[in-house]
């Protein structure tokens, strides 16, 4: 079972997730050129729409390519 997002910091402020709207596995190459793409060249990616607790609707990942530091980001606010 995967992480789910709780909490994340963002510009020094933290940001309390109240639900998890959509998730989803992201496997791809991203822009990578076709020869550049082998089995250790994909995005390890697991993201998330959530709504925090001060109402905003974001989109987060957990970038897990680095399993020994589960790394969180934001990728953009939605609201």
């Amino acid at each position: 079972m995967s992480p789910r997002p709780m909490r994340f910091t963002w510009r020094g402020q933290d940001h309390d997730v109240v639900q998890v709207l959509h998730e989803w596995v992201d496997k791809g190459f991203g822009g990578l050129g076709p020869r550049s793409r082998k089995w250790y060249t994909r995005r390890h990616r697991r993201h998330f729409i959530i709504k925090d607790a001060q109402g905003q609707t974001c989109e987060i990942y957990l970038d897990y390519a680095n399993r020994r530091k589960l790394t969180w980001w934001l990728l953009h606010r939605l609201e």
